[in-house]
Protein backbone atom coordinates (compact mmCIF):
# COMPACT_ATOMS: atom_id res chain seq x y z
CA UNK A 1 0.00 0.00 0.00
CA UNK A 2 2.97 2.27 0.89
CA UNK A 3 4.48 1.86 -2.23
CA UNK A 4 1.47 2.95 -4.61
CA UNK A 5 -1.02 5.13 -2.02
CA UNK A 6 0.79 7.99 -4.51
CA UNK A 7 0.01 6.46 -7.76
CA UNK A 8 -2.49 8.08 -9.92
CA UNK A 9 -4.21 6.74 -12.65
CA UNK A 10 -2.90 8.10 -16.01
CA UNK A 11 -4.76 9.60 -18.54
CA UNK A 12 -3.32 7.88 -22.52
CA UNK A 13 -5.16 10.67 -24.66
CA UNK A 14 -8.32 10.48 -26.57
CA UNK A 15 -9.42 6.80 -26.82
CA UNK A 16 -11.28 5.52 -30.65
CA UNK A 17 -13.75 6.23 -31.63
CA UNK A 18 -16.48 2.96 -32.16
CA UNK A 19 -18.79 2.97 -34.58
CA UNK A 20 -22.14 4.27 -34.45
CA UNK A 21 -24.14 0.64 -34.47
CA UNK A 22 -21.22 -0.28 -31.55
CA UNK A 23 -21.99 3.30 -29.65
CA UNK A 24 -25.86 1.95 -29.88
CA UNK A 25 -24.84 -1.02 -28.72
CA UNK A 26 -23.66 -0.31 -25.20
CA UNK A 27 -26.93 1.36 -24.60
CA UNK A 28 -29.16 -1.21 -26.03
CA UNK A 29 -30.06 0.50 -29.04
CA UNK A 30 -31.14 3.80 -27.50
CA UNK A 31 -29.02 6.10 -29.56
CA UNK A 32 -30.71 8.89 -27.43
CA UNK A 33 -28.99 7.50 -24.16
CA UNK A 34 -25.72 6.51 -26.15
CA UNK A 35 -25.24 10.43 -27.33
CA UNK A 36 -25.63 11.71 -23.50
CA UNK A 37 -23.15 9.20 -22.20
CA UNK A 38 -20.98 9.96 -25.10
CA UNK A 39 -21.49 13.60 -24.64
CA UNK A 40 -20.65 13.71 -20.60
CA UNK A 41 -17.67 11.63 -21.42
CA UNK A 42 -16.49 14.19 -23.84
CA UNK A 43 -16.90 16.86 -21.59
CA UNK A 44 -14.65 15.28 -19.02
CA UNK A 45 -11.49 13.86 -21.27
CA UNK A 46 -8.83 14.65 -19.14
CA UNK A 47 -10.37 16.27 -16.52
CA UNK A 48 -11.01 13.50 -13.85
CA UNK A 49 -9.25 12.22 -10.72
CA UNK A 50 -8.56 15.96 -9.66
CA UNK A 51 -6.15 16.02 -13.38
CA UNK A 52 -6.70 19.34 -15.53
CA UNK A 53 -5.38 19.08 -19.39
CA UNK A 54 -4.18 21.78 -21.61
CA UNK A 55 -6.60 21.86 -24.40
CA UNK A 56 -3.36 21.36 -26.81
CA UNK A 57 -2.64 18.30 -25.23
CA UNK A 58 -5.73 16.41 -26.49
CA UNK A 59 -5.72 14.08 -29.60
CA UNK A 60 -7.73 16.57 -32.03
CA UNK A 61 -7.89 14.08 -34.87
CA UNK A 62 -10.03 11.37 -32.51
CA UNK A 63 -11.85 14.67 -30.93
CA UNK A 64 -13.22 15.49 -34.49
CA UNK A 65 -13.95 11.84 -35.02
CA UNK A 66 -16.24 11.34 -31.76
CA UNK A 67 -17.72 14.83 -32.68
CA UNK A 68 -18.73 13.34 -36.23
CA UNK A 69 -20.25 10.22 -34.29
CA UNK A 70 -22.17 12.17 -32.22
CA UNK A 71 -23.62 13.93 -35.21
CA UNK A 72 -24.74 10.60 -36.49
CA UNK A 73 -26.35 9.54 -33.13
CA UNK A 74 -28.25 13.21 -32.80
CA UNK A 75 -27.91 15.78 -35.46
CA UNK A 76 -30.49 18.22 -33.91
CA UNK A 77 -28.83 18.45 -30.68
CA UNK A 78 -26.07 21.29 -29.64
CA UNK A 79 -24.34 20.29 -26.85
CA UNK A 80 -21.52 18.54 -29.33
CA UNK A 81 -21.59 21.73 -31.17
CA UNK A 82 -21.24 23.90 -28.28
CA UNK A 83 -18.67 21.28 -26.74
CA UNK A 84 -16.35 21.76 -30.09
CA UNK A 85 -16.48 25.34 -29.62
CA UNK A 86 -14.72 24.74 -26.25
CA UNK A 87 -11.87 22.52 -27.92
CA UNK A 88 -11.50 24.81 -30.66
CA UNK A 89 -9.96 27.50 -27.90
CA UNK A 90 -6.93 25.16 -28.04
CA UNK A 91 -3.72 27.02 -27.18
CA UNK A 92 -2.57 25.33 -30.30
CA UNK A 93 -4.14 27.09 -33.51
CA UNK A 94 -2.71 24.60 -35.93
CA UNK A 95 -5.18 21.36 -34.03
CA UNK A 96 -8.21 22.60 -34.73
CA UNK A 97 -8.80 21.93 -38.15
CA UNK A 98 -10.95 19.03 -37.02
CA UNK A 99 -13.23 20.74 -34.72
CA UNK A 100 -13.89 23.24 -37.94
CA UNK A 101 -14.85 20.80 -40.43
CA UNK A 102 -17.02 19.50 -37.47
CA UNK A 103 -19.03 22.07 -37.27
CA UNK A 104 -19.25 22.95 -40.72
CA UNK A 105 -21.31 19.78 -41.30
CA UNK A 106 -23.02 20.67 -37.54
CA UNK A 107 -23.68 24.54 -39.06
CA UNK A 108 -24.88 23.42 -42.96
CA UNK A 109 -28.75 23.40 -41.64
CA UNK A 110 -31.55 25.44 -41.91
CA UNK A 111 -33.31 24.45 -38.92
CA UNK A 112 -32.96 26.03 -35.92
CA UNK A 113 -30.64 28.51 -35.23
CA UNK A 114 -27.71 26.04 -36.58
CA UNK A 115 -26.04 28.66 -38.57
CA UNK A 116 -24.30 30.00 -35.83
CA UNK A 117 -21.81 27.01 -35.77
CA UNK A 118 -20.84 27.76 -39.40
CA UNK A 119 -20.24 31.34 -38.72
CA UNK A 120 -17.72 30.23 -35.72
CA UNK A 121 -16.30 27.92 -38.09
CA UNK A 122 -15.63 30.88 -40.12
CA UNK A 123 -14.08 33.05 -37.03
CA UNK A 124 -12.27 29.77 -36.28
CA UNK A 125 -10.75 29.46 -39.89
CA UNK A 126 -9.95 33.18 -40.55
CA UNK A 127 -8.71 34.34 -37.16
CA UNK A 128 -7.12 31.14 -35.35
CA UNK A 129 -6.26 28.62 -38.27
CA UNK A 130 -5.71 32.22 -40.86
CA UNK A 131 -6.71 29.94 -43.52
CA UNK A 132 -8.44 32.70 -45.41
CA UNK A 133 -9.19 30.19 -48.48
CA UNK A 134 -10.70 28.03 -45.93
CA UNK A 135 -12.85 30.53 -44.25
CA UNK A 136 -14.04 31.95 -47.33
CA UNK A 137 -15.21 28.57 -48.84
CA UNK A 138 -17.31 28.00 -45.12
CA UNK A 139 -18.30 32.25 -45.44
CA UNK A 140 -20.24 30.96 -48.96
CA UNK A 141 -22.07 28.08 -46.86
CA UNK A 142 -23.48 30.39 -44.71
CA UNK A 143 -24.29 33.15 -46.58
CA UNK A 144 -26.43 30.66 -48.86
CA UNK A 145 -28.07 28.79 -46.54
CA UNK A 146 -31.84 29.15 -47.15
CA UNK A 147 -32.88 30.94 -43.68
CA UNK A 148 -34.30 34.40 -44.90
CA UNK A 149 -33.94 35.18 -40.79
CA UNK A 150 -30.32 35.20 -40.54
CA UNK A 151 -28.72 38.56 -39.78
CA UNK A 152 -27.39 40.29 -42.61
CA UNK A 153 -24.02 39.68 -41.15
CA UNK A 154 -24.29 36.11 -42.02
CA UNK A 155 -24.66 37.28 -45.56
CA UNK A 156 -21.65 39.77 -45.64
CA UNK A 157 -19.64 37.22 -43.84
CA UNK A 158 -17.68 36.33 -47.62
CA UNK A 159 -17.14 40.04 -48.05
CA UNK A 160 -15.41 40.27 -44.87
CA UNK A 161 -12.91 37.37 -45.16
CA UNK A 162 -12.30 38.43 -48.97
CA UNK A 163 -11.65 41.90 -47.81
CA UNK A 164 -9.48 40.55 -45.15
CA UNK A 165 -6.93 38.88 -47.77
CA UNK A 166 -6.92 41.87 -50.31
CA UNK A 167 -9.71 41.13 -52.69
CA UNK A 168 -11.51 44.44 -51.89
CA UNK A 169 -13.12 44.63 -55.63
CA UNK A 170 -14.99 41.14 -54.85
CA UNK A 171 -15.89 42.83 -51.02
CA UNK A 172 -17.13 45.63 -52.26
CA UNK A 173 -19.26 43.84 -55.46
CA UNK A 174 -20.63 41.88 -52.47
CA UNK A 175 -21.67 44.79 -50.29
CA UNK A 176 -22.98 46.36 -53.04
CA UNK A 177 -25.38 43.89 -54.46
CA UNK A 178 -26.64 42.78 -50.88
CA UNK A 179 -27.71 46.40 -50.62
CA UNK A 180 -29.30 46.29 -54.12
CA UNK A 181 -31.18 43.43 -53.25
CA UNK A 182 -32.36 44.45 -49.91
CA UNK A 183 -33.20 47.99 -51.01
CA UNK A 184 -36.79 48.77 -49.37
CA UNK A 185 -36.66 45.39 -46.81
CA UNK A 186 -33.08 45.84 -45.02
CA UNK A 187 -33.74 48.31 -41.87
CA UNK A 188 -32.13 51.62 -41.95
CA UNK A 189 -29.22 50.57 -39.20
CA UNK A 190 -28.49 47.50 -41.47
CA UNK A 191 -28.05 49.71 -44.15
CA UNK A 192 -26.10 52.80 -42.84
CA UNK A 193 -23.35 49.73 -41.43
CA UNK A 194 -23.17 48.33 -44.64
CA UNK A 195 -22.43 51.78 -46.03
CA UNK A 196 -19.46 52.47 -43.62
CA UNK A 197 -18.05 49.26 -43.67
CA UNK A 198 -17.72 49.66 -47.86
CA UNK A 199 -16.62 53.88 -46.86
CA UNK A 200 -14.07 53.11 -44.21
CA UNK A 201 -13.27 49.30 -44.10
CA UNK A 202 -12.95 48.54 -48.22
CA UNK A 203 -12.22 51.34 -49.72
CA UNK A 204 -9.24 53.74 -48.96
CA UNK A 205 -9.58 57.23 -47.76
CA UNK A 206 -8.83 58.75 -50.93
CA UNK A 207 -11.01 56.12 -53.01
CA UNK A 208 -14.27 57.10 -50.29
CA UNK A 209 -13.73 61.14 -50.44
CA UNK A 210 -14.60 60.40 -54.18
CA UNK A 211 -17.45 57.35 -54.14
CA UNK A 212 -21.06 58.58 -54.26
CA UNK A 213 -22.24 56.08 -51.75
CA UNK A 214 -19.62 57.80 -49.03
CA UNK A 215 -20.44 61.43 -49.82
CA UNK A 216 -24.30 61.70 -48.54
CA UNK A 217 -24.19 61.27 -44.65
CA UNK A 218 -27.33 63.75 -44.21
CA UNK A 219 -29.25 61.70 -46.39
CA UNK A 220 -31.18 58.48 -45.11
CA UNK A 221 -29.82 55.60 -45.61
CA UNK A 222 -31.90 54.19 -48.66
CA UNK A 223 -31.65 57.40 -50.31
CA UNK A 224 -27.99 57.30 -50.52
CA UNK A 225 -28.05 53.68 -51.89
CA UNK A 226 -30.79 55.09 -54.62
CA UNK A 227 -28.32 58.16 -55.19
CA UNK A 228 -25.63 55.57 -56.23
CA UNK A 229 -27.41 54.01 -58.30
Amino acid sequence: WRAVRHTQAQWTNVPPVPSVAAASMITLGDSQFAYRVIGLMLQNFGDSGGRHTPLKDYDYERLGAWFMLQEALDPRSNFTPLLAVFFGASQDPTLIRPVIKYLEVAGNKTEGEKWRWLAHATYLARYKLKDMDLGYEIAVKLANLPDKDMPIWTRQMPAYVLNSRGDKEAALEIMLEILKSGLGKLDPTEVNTTVDYICTQILEEKEALNYPLCQQPSAPAHERHQADE
